[in-house]
């Protein structure tokens, strides 16, 4: 019975691992008292139990996030995937003994995590953002991505099961507590002597993030303007009433912005809506601007197709040099749900500047840690990221964020429209942060965030040549050891088998005394 109290408890704490509302904490607790639930029940109580508990956690942790079915559909298949971990761990680690044992779960987990990775989701959401706050243990990700940090986080299960099934002995436990505690303490003494011998240095930039007007930007939306075939005079209403404010707001704060020193300027996401048919005239008036400000002015716009099905909308950042020069045109490649955006072809644009190598990306593209590494790859040292969120995801959103730019060694700037915007160094250090959109006054016009920022970057091991290594170790090694269970259990079979053709009684060898104890009776006791 008391193994349903750790249900109880690892459910409570999970929806704090999640989406909203984050509690660091959690994230190492939830999974010690969940796995502990199943290493104590049958696995025909267990394992349904907990898929239902994992699904409920997720359907309250994304509530409002999306509309009702389809947290639904998502909550199902958390507790579905989020099971399978969970499920290895019984199959294959109580076949296991010692420190192979405590490593079927962080495995199985990195596993499931890194394939749903794949999906239309990637990383959102992933525990590992919880830890953002922690610099010392946060520089790790930038040898393994994330991967190596969600693998301690669930080893941490592992081992904290072994250490429960002994009493906390550390000297029962053995070789694995030994390890884990090594593991644990260096990445955490690595990481603090990174960040106290390697901070940031050199030169700065001051670089501005300008999100739209709040009364423009929610009246165009309370019209309700949306693709679709229109004639040219509504277009041109349509943008006389609705989308020309916001735009004169924004160039105006730009050429603000650019006279007090800042010499990157870049718009939110969706910061202002265009038809296609006329998107030009925003890009020549953009390309204007820098040129008189003598600015590098990315712009955030939406062109609305004349499409009525989706995808009818392209979500662009466009880059434009102090000469004018459109330096990139990116074409956002992910595709949430809800945008119903043209998705892009998925190459992540850089720039050289006397700033830094530049690179973009937008929003929820930097939940794709193998499309961000592009980025690390080619060296850039400033990730543009213009966003718009929801406020339930806003926060989530920014970790993934934080979590890019140390595992490629860039600095990040978020500039959000709704949300959370902020400013973090290659080291995971935050320099900036606003998020007065959704919690300050309606009537704010200048939701604006200046930071100063350095220009170098660092190359990191993930950027250059780790990538997805961690999580493909993690697949080789719980197939390796799913390979090495198979074959003890049939050469076991194979044993019984040949011990029945010779009369139905094992030999008695000393190997076969050990292994099979209560085989014996008690004449061969005796005869022993």
């Amino acid at each position: 019975m008391r193994s349903w109290l750790w249900l109880l408890a690892g459910t409570a704490l999970l929806p704090f691992t999640l989406l909203q509302t984050t509690i660091p904490l959690a994230s190492w607790v939830a999974p010690v008292l969940l796995l502990r639930f199943t290493r104590t029940t049958r696995a025909r109580w267990a394992l349904p139990a907990l898929t239902v508990a994992i699904a409920v956690s997720t359907a309250i942790s994304f509530r409002g996030a999306m509309p009702v079915d389809q947290v639904a559909i998502m909550a199902v298949g958390a507790g579905v995937l989020g099971v399978v971990a969970y499920a290895v761990d019984g199959l294959l680690g109580r076949r296991l003994s010692g420190l192979p044992r405590t490593l079927v779960f962080p495995m199985a987990d990195v596993a499931v995590a890194y394939l749903f990775s794949t999906g239309d989701m990637g990383t959102m959401g992933h525990p590992a953002g919880t830890q953002v706050g922690n610099l010392p243990l946060l520089q790790s990700v930038s040898v393994t991505g994330l991967w190596g940090l969600a693998f301690l986080l669930a080893w941490t299960a592992s081992v904290g099961n072994e250490l429960w099934e002994r009493g906390f002995d550390l000297r029962a436990a053995g070789r694995s507590a030994v390890v884990w505690l090594c593991a644990l303490t260096a990445v955490h003494l690595l990481g603090g002597a990174r960040l106290a011998f390697d901070p940031p240095a050199g030169s700065t930039v001051r670089l501005a993030a300008l999100a739209p007007n709040r009364a423009a930007d929610e009246a165009a939306v309370a019209a309700g303007i949306r693709p679709g075939p229109r004639s040219a005079a509504e277009r041109a209403e349509l943008r006389r009433r609705y989308f020309a404010p916001t735009l004169d707001d924004m160039f105006a704060r730009t050429v603000t912005a650019a006279r007090s020193g800042a010499k990157i300027v870049v718009w939110a996401e969706a910061a202002a809506y265009d038809f296609a048919e006329e998107g030009a005239a925003v890009v020549e008036r953009a390309r204007a601007v820098a040129r008189q400000e003598r600015v590098y002015l990315q712009i955030g716009v939406v062109y609305l197709l004349s499409g009525e099905r989706s995808p009818n909308v392209e979500i662009r950042a466009i880059m434009i040099d102090p000469g004018g020069t459109v330096v990139w045109n990116y074409l956002k490649t992910s595709t949430p749900v809800g945008d119903g955006n043209v998705p892009g072809p998925g190459v992540v644009p850089t720039t050289d500047t006397p700033y830094g190598r530049l690179a973009t990306v937008i929003c929820f593209d930097a939940n794709f840690m193998p499309l961000v590494r592009q980025a690390g790859q080619a060296g850039a040292d400033i990730l543009l990221l213009p966003s718009s969120d929801w406020e339930q995801v806003t926060d989530a959103l920014a970790q993934q964020a934080v979590l890019r730019g140390v595992e490629n060694g860039m600095s990040v700037i978020r500039s959000t429209r709704r949300g959370t915007s902020l400013a973090v160094d290659h080291q995971g250090r935050a320099i900036g942060y606003e998020a007065s959109w959704f919690t300050g006054d309606p009537r704010t016009t200048d939701h604006t965030m200046t930071v100063t920022v350095p220009v170098q970057g660092r190359s990191t091991p993930y950027g250059l040549w780790v990538g997805e290594g961690v999580a493909w170790l993690c697949l080789a090694g719980l197939s390796s050891m799913g390979a090495v269970v198979a074959v003890r259990r049939l050469r076991r079979r194979a044993a019984r088998g040949t011990a029945g053709a010779a009369g139905g009684r094992p030999k008695l060898t000393p190997g076969v005394l050990e292994r099979h104890p209560r085989q014996l009776d008690a004449s061969q006791q005796k005869e022993r």
